[in-house]
């Protein structure tokens, strides 16, 4: 996928979105934050639900510290009750205060904000893992992601990987080969072989795509030191 190619893509996502979030007769939806509640204090990640949304709008949520840096970017549509989720994985905060600010997921339009709320971050324990998705040239590139500590922390960057780059890092020219509805079916590492088993839609990619998201998760499992070898099967 081309840089070009790409950016048109996310345009005509991005255009499609503002279409349905714009309702006549009224500029900006009314849409409302259900949680976090204000002033909540928030672990990792964050849990995010909007509502009062048109089915398939899609609006963009972003998470910022108190002094302006800005942690997290991303977006999600609304499903058939009007609600939006979103699950993010945020920066290390450099206070203990931030704001929540939900925004249209347009570039350009992207400091159009909707609505917002102050919320409090927890101190939570965490350690960095590195998500291989692709620039836009098609070459494998780690993304950083901060997570909550867990004795599976190969599978959990193998289900983070699946959910694709953020809409900020999309917009930036980053995205993935795996489909969206790739299956984790399987992860077992032994004697330092990780085997990786796929389903959903993992058969049905083309050669070059399969190829290159087997090297994403190649990738991904070999930052862990129990790992020097990946095989991955449908």
């Amino acid at each position: 996928m081309s840089e070009a190619w790409a950016w048109l893509f996310l345009l005509g996502v991005a255009l499609l979105g503002v279409a349905l979030v714009l309702s006549p007769g009224s500029p900006l939806p009314a849409v409302k934050i259900l949680s976090p509640a204000p002033g909540e204090e928030v672990g990792l990640p964050l849990r995010v639900v909007l509502g009062g949304l048109p089915e398939g709008a899609e609006l963009g949520v972003r998470l910022i510290d108190s002094y302006g840096r800005v942690l997290a970017e991303d977006a999600a549509g609304a499903d058939s009750s009007g609600r939006a989720t979103l699950e993010i994985y945020y920066d290390l905060p450099a206070s203990p205060r931030g704001r929540l600010e939900v925004f249209l997921p347009v570039p350009g339009l992207d400091q159009v904000i909707l609505t917002s709320r102050g919320i409090v971050f927890a101190e939570v324990p965490y350690r960095w893992i590195k998500l291989y998705f692709l620039d836009p040239e098609g070459r494998p590139f780690p993304l950083i992601r901060r997570v909550p500590p867990t004795t599976a922390v190969a599978t959990q960057a193998l289900e983070l990987l699946t959910r694709g780059p953020s809409w900020r890092e999309r917009v930036r020219g980053y995205w993935t080969a795996l489909p969206q509805e790739v299956e984790i079916l399987d992860l077992s590492i032994s004697n330092g072989v990780a085997e990786v088993r796929l389903g959903g839609e993992w058969e049905e990619l083309s050669s070059p795509l399969r190829r290159l998201a087997a090297t994403q998760l190649e990738k991904t499992l070999l930052q862990f030191p129990t790992v020097s070898q990946v095989e991955v099967t449908g």
